[in-house]
């Protein structure tokens, strides 16, 4: 999708919409703090940013000379999630979450090439959202962390070939990205997106995204994604969003929707207030077809400094399948960007 590198710094740390997200990793996720307000921990990132760039820097030279006007570039996002869910079957739980996503650009290889590493599942966070299907919600569990899922999480890599074919991009008007990496640990994998702008007025945009994954271990993983948006003005827009995902894996095969409405306030400095509507279900003939529904209300905004972000979301969701009456559910998320 053909965004300036300045939207897409917005769209990262701000998390607009998912459509605006997935394959926007491009950009340098760092305002620059006002030099007089530097303390200990602006000097400390300064460090982490440099490094990243040094190793972009050395990695860009393997494959031909670098050139000064087009360095390369590195972007990281370290996230803190804290689940809790009042559950009516398992009872309360709290959960946190580690999770990281960084990627380094190439401009020898005419900006084609990037190296991608952590949690992909973050690419796929909508707008201060937890999804209403219940395999995104929190589970029943012994442990705070679980050690076992984030080290999977967060260890996948992968290397993206965008712009895979300028001629179809051009013609088509489709962004095109394929990555091959190992995600979990050992499910190597190769997955090929394709995101399309369908219309895109002053006040409506229409957008698609898809993408199919073949793992090792994980086999076949479909998702398509819907965007519908309307401005109303400058500071607000309804976001309504369907997603369709299926799964085969050992002969096994799972369909499940989405749909999520969002009613999105841009209240200044980053401050941003979100509500709307959730639902989702299975076309599984075990399952409830309208499996979750509810309410959801959610709020960011920068704290301390400008790199420095506070997330929380309060919803109320049910789950037929699993025989539970709607139950509060909240997360609490820290977010730094370098």
């Amino acid at each position: 999708m053909a965004e300036t590198a300045a939207d897409d710094q917005a769209n990262q740390a701000s998390q607009t919409d998912s459509n605006d997200q997935t394959h926007n990793q491009d950009a340098d996720l760092s305002p620059t703090p006002d030099s007089d307000a530097w303390g200990w921990t602006d000097e400390k990132r300064q460090e982490v940013k440099t490094q990243l760039n040094h190793w972009a820097h050395n990695m860009d030279g393997w494959f031909g000379e670098p050139d000064p006007k087009k360095p390369a570039r590195a972007s990281l996002r370290l996230v803190l999630d804290t689940h809790w869910a009042n559950d009516p079957v398992e009872g309360q739980e709290t959960r946190v979450e580690p999770r990281v996503r960084g990627r380094l650009r190439l401009p020898v290889l005419e900006e084609r090439l990037s190296l991608i590493i952590g949690d992909e599942e973050l690419d796929e966070d909508t707008f201060l959202k937890q999804s209403a299907t219940a395999d995104a919600r929190p589970t029943n569990s012994n442990q705070l962390i679980n050690r076992r899922k984030t080290r999977e999480d967060n260890t996948s890599i992968a290397l993206r070939w965008s712009r895979f074919d300028d001629a179809i991009e051009e013609q088509l008007g489709v962004k095109t990205d394929v990555d091959l990496g190992v995600r979990s640990v050992d499910d190597i994998y190769v997955k090929v997106s394709v995101d399309k702008n369908w219309y895109e007025g002053p006040k409506v945009t229409v957008s698609n995204d898809n993408f199919y994954r073949y793992g090792l271990d994980s086999e076949h993983y479909v998702r398509g994604g819907l965007t519908l948006k309307y401005a109303a003005d400058a500071n607000r827009f309804i976001n309504n969003r369907t997603t369709l995902r299926y799964r085969n894996r050992d002969d096994e095969e799972s369909t499940d929707w989405n749909n999520d409405l969002r009613h999105v306030h841009h209240l200044g400095k980053e401050k941003k207030l979100a509500y709307g509507i959730s639902t989702s279900g299975y076309f599984d003939q075990n399952k409830s077809t309208l499996n979750s529904y509810g309410p959801a209300i959610s709020y960011r905004q920068p704290i301390w400094r400008e790199w420095l972000y506070i997330q929380t979301e309060l919803n109320y969701y049910n789950d037929k399948t699993e025989d539970k009456d709607h139950y509060p559910a909240a997360l609490l998320r820290m977010e730094a960007l370098f």
